[in-house]
This record gives structure tokens, C-alpha cells and sequence, in this order.
């Protein structure tokens, strides 16, 4: 799929660039409210009554030994070896307190673990985390096990390590090639490191490397982007998340050190996500969704065609559980009808977990009807379609033609721009629409649509 088979352009890019939700969750963020230690407890209480049902596993690993500009994530700067030993050990005891309440509830089809920079751990250190997790689940045959890396700080005894470990995925961030920017970003990686890297995790059996990559960075142009993409084109990973870089200096203070270079203008932001599609459509490698690239045959291609792809905190991912635990600070979880934070602060995290008490501190029991609208908009970013048959026969309703007329009628200005074709009963999105999935999904968001005017900041929908 090219971008004359997509029919966009940067003045399309541009007019459907503004402010939305990435919808990694339902409802989002902003809409959720304090939660404590009780709260996490009754959620793991109603997780445990689905003994046989499979669980995703995300570990959360803040730890960098530098600040990278760009960056949005919730990471802590340190190189003091204490920080790492008493930061696992209060995971090992949220981890017991966890399968404490989940009873039987041990089932694992996936594990991720994400940061900050994971491979901040040295290999002892990645040996005794998984031997925690090992120790309390029952990680299941043909689990995806993936983790995130900094080729720059990730060493291939690191990569036989978590090889030996079981690990079958390695996401590793790159941003830019270009080595302006990346002196701009504080990101010191070479080619060289990235590609060797790969070659590595090749050799020692990983199939499944997915690379990020970042337009709108500063000093960013055309050319440079593009001549990133064709190298990356080159070390041929088997997927690729493009993210258009969120300028939030008012979330990030970090951030502010960036606004004396040049930012990409907002047509220039544009042109740069079309290079990218343009690059990309060269090198074979097909629209999942958004910002989602897969080459065919990759396990997050042959989801979108089966109907398992899934989307949750960590992006697009295959669809082998319908709930996730969450470990360490900051990390969100999704079990027993309820989205679970914890404490951003890795003190107060650590002396929570240290006191017995679970470390929650921001979440939200999902009525009947967030559910629901969770279904529609998952259905969309995920199956690229809506069928009302299959969402009354999942949630047991039967009036939804009716509960969504609104919605379908919302849907058509949409529809009239090639994202989405409309019938009676059901919806299908284009492969054109594949890029502008947040706009069909923010239809269906009632919370949205009650805070328009004064709504929250969310990054940029393109």
C-alpha cells in the first residue's frame, strides 16, 4: 500500500492534525480520580474469579543514566547501584502481594517489561527479575516476551541473557539517525550500534525486532528523515512505531531545553509523517494502525488480518489476554473491571510496597457503558470495523443501532473523506482511514464530547 493508493498528502495530514487521545485506554487518563491500596485489593479480588483466563504481565523499569530531551515517559536519571537493588526488591514483594489475591489466577500469555531503559539492568540483575516473575506465574508455551532496549547501552551479553531467558521480542528505540538531531535529542547512538545490535538479536533467534522512530523532532527536516528511513529500510526490522514527538514543556520541564532550536512547523510536521509513509510504502512494509508499521508475515500484521490485534498501555500488541498487572512505579494495570495506577514518585512507591500496602494512586472502575464504548472504539482501532450484530452479541444489548444513531451520523463528514465506509449496521475503515484512526475512534468518546470546549491537553493526533 502506497501513499497514491492512500491518497494522502500533507495538506490532508495538516487539516487532520489537532489535539486527541491515543486511546491506549478507555476511559482515558484525565478522567480517572484517586484510588488507594482498598481499591487495588477488590479489583485483584474480582480479577482472581477467572482462574482459567490468561493475563499480560508489564513491568515498568524507570531507569536511565541519562536524560534524553525528547523523552515523555516517567523515567528516573540515576547510575547509583542501590537505586536498582531496592527498586526490585520492593517489585519482587508487589509481586507476591499481587498472586497473594489472585488465588489461582497464574496464567500468562504475554510479558512485557518497559521504561525507561530496561537494559539499565545488568545481566544478574535481568536473571533475578525473571526468576521473580518464573516464580509466580505460569508463563504459558508460546508466550510473547518482549522488552525494551537502548541499542547504545544494550550489550549483546545483555541480549544472550534475555535470549536464555526466554525473551522472543526486542523493541529498540532510535528516534533519528541523523546525527544533528540526535545531538539536539541527547540521544547518542550510531548506525552502526542499532545495526549490530539487530544483526545480533538476529542471530541469537529473536524473530520480532520492532524499531521506534520520531518525526517533528528539533532540526528535523525532509531530507534527514528520509535518509533515516531508507537506512532503517536497510537494517529491516519486522515492525516500526513512527510517533509524531508531543512538545508538552509543561508536563516535561526537560522539554524546555529544546526550544532553542528549530521545531518543525505544523505543515512541516506533516510533510514529514507523509516522507515516512512514502519511505515505508517503498520497503514493503503495510499500515497496522496510526503510527504501526509491519512488514507481512509479522505476528502484528497476521493479527490485524485474524481480528486479534489488541490495544492496550503498550500500543498495538497481538491479543492473547484480555487483562494486565502491572508492576513498579508509574505502571498502569487493567484487571477486574478497573484501570489501576500506581505512584509516580519511586520512593513513595518503594515505601508503599515496603509497608505492606499496595501503591495505587489514580484509577477507575469502568461502568456498563464505558465498557461498551470501549468495545466500539478497540473494534475500530483494532478489527477496522464496527459491527453492531457482533457488539450486541458481545455485550448483550440489543439496541445499539439506536444507542449509536448519533454516532453513525457524527461518522459521515468522516466517511465523505475516505476514512470509513458506512452501512446500516456496521462500519469499515479504509486502509486510508488506518491513519486517522483517532478521529473515528473520538466520535464515540462520551467523555470527550462532554469537555470539549474546556477539555484536556492531549499530543497531537498527527
Amino acid at each position: 500500500m502506497n501513499v497514491a493508493e492512500l491518497r494522502v498528502d500533507e495538506e490532508l495530514v495538516l487539516r487532520m492534525s489537532g489535539a486527541g487521545p491515543r486511546y491506549t485506554s478507555y476511559p482515558t487518563v484525565p478522567e480517572w480520580h484517586a484510588f488507594d491500596d482498598a481499591d487495588a485489593r477488590a479489583a485483584l479480588v474480582r480479577a482472581s474469579t477467572k482462574p482459567d483466563e490468561p493475563l499480560c504481565v508489564y513491568v515498568h523499569l524507570p531507569f536511565c543514566a541519562r536524560m534524553c530531551l525528547f523523552c515523555g515517559c516517567t523515567v528516573e536519571i540515576t547510575r547509583r547501584q542501590g537505586k536498582v537493588d531496592s527498586y526490585l526488591a520492593a517489585i519482587e514483594k508487589e509481586v507476591a502481594m499481587t498472586c497473594e489475591l489472585l488465588g489461582s489466577r497464574r496464567r500468562v500469555a504475554q510479558i512485557h517489561w518497559g521504561g525507561g531503559t530496561p537494559t539499565h539492568l545488568k545481566p544478574d540483575e535481568l536473571r533475578r527479575l525473571h526468576g521473580s516473575l518464573s516464580r509466580h506465574f505460569d508463563v504459558q508455551p508460546g508466550a510473547e516476551v518482549s522488552i525494551e532496549v537502548h541499542p547504545h547501552v544494550t550489550t549483546f551479553e545483555q541480549i544472550d541473557t534475555l535470549v536464555d531467558l526466554g525473551f522472543n521480542r526486542v523493541s529498540m528505540g532510535v528516534q533519528d539517525l541523523d546525527p544533528h538531531v540526535q545531538a539536539v535529542i541527547h540521544r547518542d547512538q550510531t548506525t552502526e550500534e542499532t545495526e549490530a545490535l539487530v544483526a545480533h538479536c538476529r542471530k541469537r533467534g529473536i524473530g520480532g525486532v520492532n524499531l521506534d522512530l520520531m518525526y517533528g523532532l528539533p532540526e528535523q527536516t525532509e531530507a534527514t528523515f528520509a535518509a533515516t528511513l531508507r537506512t532503517i529500510a536497510r537494517i529491516a526490522p519486522d515492525r516500526l512505531a513512527v510517533y509524531g514527538y508531543a512538545h508538552v514543556p509543561w508536563l516535561k520541564r526537560h522539554q524546555t531545553a529544546l526550544e532553542r532550536y528549530r521545531l518543525p512547523t505544523a505543515p512541516e510536521r506533516a510533510r514529514l509523517f507523509v516522507v515516512a509513509i512514502e519511505e515505508l510504502s517503498k520497503s514493503g512494509f503495510e499500515v497496522i494502525g496510526l503510527d504501526h508499521f509491519a512488514r507481512r508475515g509479522d505476528a502484528l500484521w497476521r493479527a490485524l488480518k485474524d481480528g486479534t490485534l489488541h490495544r492496550n498501555f503498550m500500543g498495538y500488541t497481538t491479543h492473547p489476554a484480555e487483562e494486565m498487572l502491572a508492576f513498579g512505579m508509574s505502571s498502569i494495570g487493567d484487571f477486574g473491571g478497573a484501570f489501576v495506577q500506581n505512584d509516580h514518585d519511586t520512593r513513595s512507591y518503594e515505601a508503599a510496597i515496603e509497608s505492606g500496602r499496595f501503591s495505587a494512586l489514580k484509577g477507575m472502575i469502568r461502568s456498563a457503558e464505558d465498557d461498551l464504548r470501549r468495545a466500539a472504539i478497540q473494534s475500530l482501532m483494532c478489527a477496522m470495523r464496527l459491527d453492531l450484530d457482533e457488539l450486541e452479541a458481545h455485550s448483550g444489548r440489543r439496541d445499539l443501532q439506536t444507542h449509536f444513531a448519533r454516532e453513525f451520523e457524527e461518522l459521515k463528514p468522516l466517511a465523505e473523506q475516505g476514512f470509513c465506509e458506512i452501512r446500516a449496521r456496521r462500519i469499515d475503515v479504509t486502509p486510508r482511514g488506518r491513519l486517522f484512526l483517532r478521529h473515528l475512534a473520538m466520535v464515540f468518546d462520551e467523555y470527550l464530547r462532554k469537555k470539549r470546549a474546556d477539555g484536556p491537553r492531549f499530543s497531537k493526533t498527527i
